[in-house]
């Protein structure tokens, strides 16, 4: 999965993100062009890839 979707280098963590960190409207994209890029991410793709995994160990 993590070749799949070009983090192979990425390092081991506990959690995905720090515990009780609250997401915002100031963390989404605030400019066309970073909206734009933001379409290229298969995020849909990554979700079921992991809930498949998880689901199957």
């Amino acid at each position: 999965i993590l070749e799949r979707f070009g983090m192979s280098d990425c390092k081991p963590v506990s959690t995905p993100m720090e515990a009780g960190m609250v997401l915002s409207k100031a963390m989404s994209p605030q400019t066309p062009q970073e909206a734009e890029y933001m379409k290229s991410v298969p995020y849909m793709s990554v979700v079921g890839a992991i809930l498949f995994l998880a689901q199957g160990t």
